[in-house]
């Protein structure tokens, strides 16, 4: 005899079940519910307590507002009337302390469902009355035979997500029923539910077993139950996780052959000792990790992350100059032509000394044909570009490494393009400037290794932050701050979240801004930038912005990353309470770039203030004016939006977490890694694998393209 998988409880769908035929079946499957496996990971959202059962004697002032539970007998059903026709129905209920009265207005169920001497269960809020007597109105109610068969009273009740036609209570009442059968023994089975962690485990780290932990989720007897079973099926959740990305690796490197490069020390440190600055010990290690990887017979697949300004470019620049020298050609994407043009400023000063060739490929680009020549060739190189370096006339021949900045800015088709294109595997490095909570890494990078910069180069001042309120005095503050920079022959961003005003909003649109800073600095130069101009037109701007004839840029956020004006010294974010932290720390980042000390101004919408915006906003603009750290700012970013919004499937493409919560759970997290590598190679590893495959399809979507 053998325990039922989770497998097993996959192929059995819900319509078997009684109750549910197939209009409430459709409506579960349109909810993704369509097996018994699927309805016990259809976890409750909240758990109601009425598990405190009181005698009628019992209940008094002191219960006014709370919800109590008693059980008694009906004596009396009567049913009334109103001139407006509404029906009132009464229960007159007794148990061997006393009486109460239950009142419903309107529903006619109560008076065809119950009748005198039904034994019931009650669960409401008392209504005292002055001469002691007490009343219920329109409480919850259930009938029962044996106090076990209470659905809906005398326990703590678990509350569902919303699906159409469909109540908890139905919900509750199938999962009584499924948890009842897998708990009995049939046929060939054995009471329970298989579990994929060795007893031996379990113990070692204090938790239950899988079937207790369905039971306990689902109808807990009190909180601690609760816990614990979430606890597990969080930690099960994550075993998953690490399953996945662990089997990906390894299908990865098994699968695929990387390049093999000939590149030695001596020219590495020979290269890094004609760079104009000295290395961070975070770049140090980053560029050493990354070099390691090269060096693997399999293709690399590396993250590497860091805060605006911490000096990613470089340290790509000598993996550049490995693979190059190497005699193949490396591809760098970057989601946008400014971007991918300030990219190709900094590498081509990073490698003037090493006679390497860098070509640029965009929508703009006049020598074109020359460059798709080069490419189509296999010459070696170092090739810069926007999506036109995945345009179907671009076929590399002799591909090494490639290289994508901001790769959350590319759809999965777009990224995997590159790589399949060629008949070895090039080895990928991913860049980002906007730091991963460590919880969050493993869920939306977990088949990538991951370096990180988390420490600015010497001699980078810090930036000054204010907060100021959109009333009228604060304002202008906002100018006398624009006017000490552009006395020091400073430049201005100025940045806006929306182009035009909307009938609806008091967002400030850029174009309103742009014609009040033209108003108040009528000497300077105020430009206006924003998505909707042509290409040309912005590019235009940006080049008049980098060669000082622009004295304030008003733009939106097209300026989030990669603009590196080192003359800019003052950041101004109007209604900055409507951005994400994330998105504010990268603005910040546009300045601090030169000698000057630089500032940055969060500047609340006109007519409000700190204590009228709402609480995330709030918490947003207190975290980013106290904090410069973008590794703990994404942490508290993270808190404050909470983990779906992180891996949900509308930015990472996949995630199938139901229970885990990246914001609180890193120690079952760390867990998960202790407890993978011990069982690792097992049975039990296998069929964790097995049921992540079936439990979480969306990671393997997208399998192999990151």
């Amino acid at each position: 005899m053998v325990e039922r998988s989770v497998t097993y409880l996959n192929n059995i769908k819900l319509d078997s079940l009684k109750g549910f035929g197939e209009k409430r079946y459709s409506s579960l499957k349109k909810s993704n519910l369509s097996s018994i496996a699927d309805l016990l990971r259809f976890f409750p959202k909240k758990h109601i307590d009425r598990s405190k059962i009181k005698k009628i004697v019992e209940i008094n002032d002191s219960d006014i507002d709370k919800e109590v539970t008693m059980i008694g007998n009906i004596s009396k059903v009567s049913v009334f009337t109103t001139r407006s026709r509404l029906r009132i129905t009464t229960l007159s209920i007794s148990d061997n302390s006393g009486n109460v009265k239950a009142k419903w207005f309107g529903p006619q169920y109560i008076e065809s469902r119950f009748k005198e001497g039904d034994d019931v269960a009650l669960s409401g809020k008392p209504d005292i009355k002055k001469t002691g007597s007490i009343e219920f109105k329109n409480p919850t109610i259930e009938k029962f035979a044996d106090i076990e068969e209470l659905n809906e009273t005398g326990s703590l009740i678990p509350i569902y997500p919303k699906i159409d036609g469909i109540s908890s209570a139905v919900i509750r009442k199938a999962l009584k029923e499924v948890l009842q059968i897998v708990n009995s023994p049939k046929d060939e089975f054995l009471p329970g539910i298989k579990d994929v962690i060795p007893q031996k485990i379990l113990q070692k780290y204090s938790k239950i077993s899988r079937t207790e932990s369905f039971q306990a989720i689902h109808f807990p007897k009190n909180i601690k139950e609760y816990n614990l079973a979430k606890d597990r099926l969080a930690l099960d959740e994550f075993l998953y996780l690490r399953s996945i990305f662990e089997n990906l690796k390894s299908e990865f490197k098994n699968k695929n052959k990387g390049p093999i490069y000939k590149f030695n020390d001596i020219d590495i440190n020979n290269f890094i000792s004609e760079l104009p600055f000295k290395l961070t010990n975070s770049q140090i290690n980053s560029y050493q990790e990354i070099l390691e990887d090269l060096t693997n017979t399999f293709p690399m697949k590396r993250l590497l992350q860091g805060d605006v300004g911490s000096g990613k470019t470089v340290v790509a620049a000598i993996a550049v100059y490995a693979v190059v020298k190497s005699g193949f050609q490396v591809a760098f994407m970057a989601p946008t032509e400014v971007l991918a043009e300030q990219h190709l400023k900094s590498i081509s000063e990073f490698l003037k000394y090493s006679d390497i060739d860098i070509y640029f490929l965009s929508s703009s680009v006049k020598d074109r044909d020359n460059v798709l020549e080069s490419i189509s060739t296999g010459k070696p190189g170092l090739y810069i570009g926007t999506h036109a370096l995945i345009q179907e006339k671009v076929l590399f021949s002799n591909l090494g490494l490639v290289i994508i900045d901001e790769q959350q800015r590319f759809g999965v088709d777009q990224r995997k393009k590159l790589i399949t294109d060629s008949d070895i595997v090039p080895d990928q490095l991913v860049m980002t400037a906007t730091p991963i909570p460590r919880t969050t890494a493993l869920s939306i990078y977990g088949d990538l290794d991951i370096s990180s910069i988390n420490e600015l180069p010497p001699g980078r001042k810090e930036i000054i932050s204010y907060l100021f309120n959109g009333l009228k005095g604060d304002s202008n503050l906002v100018f006398d701050k624009c006017k000490e920079h552009l006395n020091q022959n400073s430049q201005i961003f100025v940045v806006c979240p929306y182009i035009d005003e909307s009938e609806n909003s008091d967002i400030q649109a850029a174009e309103i801004v742009y014609k009040e800073y033209k108003e108040k600095f009528e000497d300077k130069n105020v430009a206006l930038l924003h998505g909707k101009m042509h290409y040309e037109e912005k590019e235009k701007i940006m080049n008049d912005m980098t060669e000082y004839k622009i004295d304030i840029l008003v733009s939106t956020v097209v300026i989030e990353v990669g603009i590196d004006i080192p003359n800019a010294s003052l950041m101004v974010i109007e209604s900055a309470e409507r951005f994400g932290l994330n998105q504010l720390h990268q603005l910040r980042g546009r300045v601090g770039r030169g000698e000057k000390q630089s500032e940055c101004i969060f500047h609340i919408t006109k007519k409000k203030s700190l204590s009228t915006i709402s609480e995330d906003g709030k918490k947003r603009l207190e975290a980013i004016v106290e904090l410069s750290d973008g590794f703990k700012l994404s942490e508290i970013d993270l808190e404050i939006r909470g983990e779906g919004k992180v891996t949900g499937k509308n930015q990472s493409g996949r995630s199938d977490l139901k229970i885990a919560d990246l914001r609180y759970d890193y120690n079952l997290l760390l867990e998960s890694k202790k407890i993978h590598e011990e069982i690792n190679g097992t049975d039990e590893s296998i069929e964790i694998f097995q049921e992540a495959k079936l439990l979480f399809p969306n990671y393997f979507a997208a399998e192999g393209t990151t």
